[in-house]
């Protein structure tokens, strides 16, 4: 599909072949020309065009708001294959650029693709083309609400639930459990509609899921629900979610140790009962052991928070055993160790060890961080650790 046809020779030293050639340009300019108004119309998107869009790269090209417009009438009316490479040219157009999907958002997009979710007798892939979709549309806050408001939330933890094991099925379940972690990204009024029983459930069996990219998935939005909640927090520990993680720890694929190990952080952030339950667990020494062995820097800034936040002066033998303060000391998120394990240090040291109430690393699966009270005065701020989600989809047929 990817490769062009190929091209004739073109022939040499003929009068005739001149004239063809100057005509050729000249009918080109002209089907250009059509090609763009068209560009601009909702109602004539080119067959040609649409199929290119389908099957391009994903990038961050800004199209023309005809283009989205058009796209979205495709989706909402046209014959099935053209609804679907009409989605897949939506999904791939809106996975690195905001222009696109304020576009995408203005036109109608979402309600398009969340009736395409709730379809009664769904096609399996044209639900996970809109998935992924939807997906991408949910990496900006105007566009999370408006999916939210819209009723996607319920739809979305269905497909967590699927009892079909094909691949478009597993797939839209991988989609639905990055999306439901994009909504709650810095959206504190939509994390209880994601933290409903039913919801929450599934996840915790998705985190025993053979396909080691939905139990990331699944991780990642564990992680990121519970951000601030006690509630959430002690309703994730009722349903065993800190024993899965602990074991997840041990994962092969570092960015699903990364997703674990922040989950774990922030359960135990401000949340007591989940700290003892952690240590009860062995999550300390999980987390040193994670701490010693990795090369990966993601993964050790989400073990050291996660030590931050369980440790205290009762643990510095310990610690000092273990031989990991030091490579804490030079982790930003965990620069404060000293003062949670009661280590006295030079006043040069403190400074050094001040860390700012955010630290984000930006972009793409980066990872925010926040202090939170700890609510005793001898102790620093807590941190929990909000992961961006790690991935725009890409679609094809």
């Amino acid at each position: 599909v990817d490769e062009a046809p190929p091209r004739r020779a073109p022939e040499k030293n003929e009068e005739g072949s001149k004239k063809s050639k100057r005509e050729g340009h000249k009918a080109n300019g002209q089907e250009q020309k059509k090609e763009g108004a068209d560009m601009n119309s909702p109602d004539s998107l080119p067959e040609k065009m649409m199929s290119e869009l389908a099957f391009s790269s994903a990038d961050s090209r800004d199209v023309s708001p005809g283009v989205i417009q058009g796209l979205v009438q495709i989706m909402s009316t046209g014959v099935a294959d053209k609804r679907k490479k009409a989605t897949i040219a939506m999904c791939n157009l809106c996975c690195e650029s905001m222009v696109n999907r304020a576009n995408a958002g203005q036109y109608g997009a979402v309600p398009v693709l969340i009736e395409m979710m709730q379809d009664s007798n769904p096609d399996q892939h044209l639900q996970r083309l809109a998935t992924a979709c939807i997906c991408n549309l949910s990496a900006d806050p105007p566009l999370k609400d408006a999916i939210a408001q819209g009723g996607a939330i319920p739809h979305l933890s269905s497909l967590l639930d699927s009892e079909d094991d094909t691949i478009d099925a597993r797939a839209a379940t991988a989609h639905a459990a990055a999306t439901l972690w994009s909504l709650c990204v810095d959206m504190e009024h939509i994390k209880p509609l994601v933290a409903e029983e039913p919801t929450l459930r599934a996840l915790m069996r998705l985190l025993d899921s053979p396909e080691s990219f939905v139990r990331g998935q699944a991780c990642g939005c564990v992680g990121e629900v519970c951000i601030g909640n006690k509630k959430i927090k002690g309703q994730l520990s009722e349903y065993g979610v800190i024993p899965k993680l602990i074991t997840l720890l041990e994962e092969p694929e570092p960015s699903t140790q990364r997703l674990a190990a922040s989950a774990l952080c922030n359960l135990s952030a401000n949340h007591e009962s989940n700290k003892k339950l952690s240590r009860q667990c062995g999550l300390i020494d999980a987390l040193i052991k994670m701490l010693k062995e990795t090369e990966d820097e993601a993964v050790q800034s989400a073990a050291a928070g996660g030590l931050y936040n369980l440790v205290s002066a009762a643990d510095r033998e310990k610690m000092e055993q273990s031989g990991v303060i030091e490579i804490m000391r030079q982790v930003p998120i965990s620069r404060n160790i000293n003062v949670r394990l009661g280590i006295k240090s030079k006043k040069s040291d403190n400074r050094k060890a001040s860390l700012p109430s955010t630290l984000d690393t930006g972009g793409l699966g980066a990872t925010k961080m926040r202090r939170t009270e700890t609510g005793d005065s001898s102790m620093c701020s807590l941190v929990e650790l909000s992961v961006g989600r790690t991935q725009s989809y890409f679609a094809t047929l």
